[in-house]
């Protein structure tokens, strides 16, 4: 993988990890359960993600 690859992929962690905390910081400001439900579900997919993209920069062997 190139240097310039590697590069975008790290942009997109990166932009995984603010996506989570937004995730996050909304889920602390709404106590409606159907909020929490949604919000969970968007949390587990980009943790998910993050994960395969962590795995894919050489972490997590």
């Amino acid at each position: 993988m190139s240097q310039k690859e590697l590069n975008y992929i790290e942009d997109i962690y990166n932009h995984e990890m603010l996506i989570i905390n937004v995730i996050n910081n909304i889920g602390e400001e709404y106590d409606d359960e159907h909020y929490s439900s949604l919000l969970g579900d968007c949390l587990k997919t980009h943790e998910d993600l993050n994960k395969k993209i962590f795995k894919l920069l050489g972490g997590g062997k």
